[in-house]
């Protein structure tokens, strides 16, 4: 399968950072050598604080995202080399590229973030649609999709399947502006709904709910048609 998967910042940076990276590596090798894969890691706290700064300083939100970016790429580059020679070494920062190595490799790509004006998650779904992927995975801090807030409200339900439509009317809900995109990037799940390209939501911080979403045992959310 042709598989891409949006890596949470938080999840592979938190401590130890280098003991972290090498969990998810792992996980992801176990499905690397059947699926051809792109990950694109996200920014996390790093990226937050970056952007947070360049506010202060009066940088319009197009400057704040390519900071933001900017963090991701250095993420991009720690992860390629925590899975070796299962990954190439090279990191690129535009799509065009990104996909020609792609079609050039069987080996893990791994990418950051691209484009201002949209999440890694975002990035992950353009990719998603230029290489005619079978599924994209968001690996991310919270379990799946839930009707409403579940930090901010006890009785928040999940929801284990959905259609696009009925998720985006959930992100909707949330901002959507450099470092707060929420659960997933509004533009990512439109860009998925036309593809028709189904959207595992599961909690990253479980390296191996990667492996399981792909095997179809995972504990997240289905996003489809």
């Amino acid at each position: 399968m042709k598989i891409v998967i949006s890596l949470g910042g938080s999840l592979v940076t938190k401590e130890p950072v280098v003991k972290n990276m090498a969990l998810y590596a792992e996980a992801i090798k176990k499905i690397g050598t059947e699926n051809r894969i792109i990950v694109v890691v996200g920014g996390g706290a790093a990226a937050r604080k970056a952007i947070e700064i360049a506010r202060k300083k009066g940088a319009n939100e197009f400057e704040q995202d390519i900071k933001a970016i900017e963090v991701t790429q250095k993420n991009a580059h720690d992860f390629a080399n925590a899975l070796g020679d299962s990954a190439e070494g090279q990191v690129n920062k535009n799509y065009t590229d990104i996909v020609s190595l792609y079609n050039s490799t069987k080996k893990i790509v791994v990418c950051g973030g691209t484009t201002p004006g949209q999440s890694t998650d975002g990035a992950a779904a353009n990719l998603a649609k230029l290489i005619r992927a079978d599924m994209m995975i968001n690996a991310t801090n919270i379990d799946g999709v839930y009707d409403k807030n579940p930090q901010e409200f006890k009785d928040a339900k999940k929801i284990s399947m959905l259609d696009y439509d009925a998720l985006m009317n959930i992100l909707e809900k949330n901002e959507q502006s450099p470092g707060k995109y929420g659960l997933c990037d509004v533009g990512a799940v439109e860009i998925l709904k036309t593809q028709k390209i189904p959207l595992i939501i599961i909690d990253g911080t479980d390296p191996l709910e990667i492996v399981r979403a792909v095997e179809e045992k995972h504990n997240g959310s289905v996003v489809g048609q």
